[in-house]
């Protein structure tokens, strides 16, 4: 699953089927998740300039989606990425409801339920796990946290928890992914990717931290260019063009 799915499933209201910010900045949320995911699989990367750039070819396994939002954010610095579709949310939805894992509303058609509500509970344990003891999440968890850390979605996603115990404990495992990649346990899919073929560059353990080295300098310039600290979802959006 990616970490855009993951998101999404979070960020619904498994009751009521509507989102748990406004539209427009899921998609602003969204799109992020996707663009990390590109650079933690080195399908993009980041040149010396700060521009997006084509990395190594096969990352993504042919998602089309991913490969569709390669093709439109590579030349671009992070902070000038172009304004996401607004049918990129509706086609993840739609593969969801493909897979079995959410329905439509019988009623309101834009309300999107769990019909399998096994998917969307195992994401919320991870982070939950990650953020509530001291055991290593996996790499792709570990880069969900920094999402979700960087974007201030965490006391949306965990309302009952402590915001200040979530933010310190997601600043460390942040720190740690920067620093120790051989700290979190492999679970990117290029890593198994790349092994399967003798002499690959994306199998070498450096260009594997490359790829995450990216995927969170790419956060902190957002961060730092839509000055997230205060109002990070209207920063974000107003940085992807999604409001005047």
């Amino acid at each position: 699953m990616l970490l855009a799915d993951e998101l999404i499933l979070l960020l619904l209201d498994d009751r009521r089927g509507v989102w748990l910010v406004r539209r427009p900045a899921v998609r602003g949320a969204v799109r992020v998740a996707l663009v990390v995911d590109l650079l933690a699989r080195r399908r993009l990367a980041l040149d010396d300039s700060g521009v997006l750039v084509d990395g190594v070819p096969g990352g993504t396994g042919g998602d089309e989606i991913l490969e569709r939002v390669a093709r439109d954010v590579v030349g671009h610095r992070p902070e000038k990425m172009p304004h996401p579709r607004r049918t990129e949310v509706a086609q993840l939805l739609g593969r969801l409801r493909g897979q079995g894992v959410l329905r439509r509303g019988w009623v309101l058609r834009g309300r999107h339920l769990p019909r399998d509500a096994h998917p969307e509970a195992g994401v919320r344990a991870l982070l939950r796990e990650a953020l509530g003891v001291d055991r290593r999440p996996d790499r792709h968890t570990a880069l969900l946290v920094a999402l979700a850390f960087e974007l201030d979605l965490l006391p949306t996603l965990l309302p009952d928890e402590d915001p200040l115990v979530l933010a310190d404990r997601a600043a460390t495992i942040v720190h740690t992914l920067r620093t120790d990649l051989h700290y979190f346990p492999t679970s990117l899919p290029q890593d198994a990717q790349a092994r399967a073929g003798a002499g690959e560059v994306a199998g070498d353990v450096v260009d594997v931290m490359a790829g995450i080295g990216d995927a969170l300098e790419f956060l902190d310039v957002l961060v730092g260019a839509a000055r997230l600290l205060s109002l990070p979802i209207r920063g974000l959006i107003r940085l992807l063009g999604e409001l005047p």
